[in-house]
């Protein structure tokens, strides 16, 4: 069995503001913001990633499942592209209402396509 990815969440009010004014990747399901990472942190096997959901999306249960069912998707297409996926980015992906009923897989494809407009940026 494939060891798991791990993810360290993004810490702190500045670190979401820095991001939140780099690059972005938008879709219908959610927005992907990324950033290089700080040279310090480029050797770190860990991806940086946060899954974040707003509360106009629903009540406490329903904003979890949202962030829970995107974090799986993220690790399912993480894990399928290997070595296509840029570890050299931290990320924070804001859901969309249509991540509650969507389907897992297509979640999954949309996903890797985007990350591979990220790969090239």
């Amino acid at each position: 069995m494939v060891a798991s990815i791990q993810f360290e969440s993004l810490s702190g009010n500045i670190e979401f503001k820095q991001i939140l004014k780099s690059n972005k990747v938008m879709s219908n399901l959610f927005t992907i913001y990324y950033r290089k990472l700080d040279q310090e942190l480029q050797n770190n096997k860990k991806v940086i990633l946060s899954c974040v959901s707003a509360k106009k999306l629903g009540n406490a249960v329903k904003r979890n499942r949202i962030r829970r069912r995107l974090k799986m998707a993220t690790r399912k297409a993480i894990e399928e592209m290997k070595t296509s996926f840029n570890k050299k980015m931290k990320y924070a992906i804001f859901a969309k209402a249509k991540v509650y009923d969507v389907d897992f897989q297509i979640m999954v494809d949309e996903l890797k396509k985007k990350f591979k407009e990220v790969k090239y940026h």
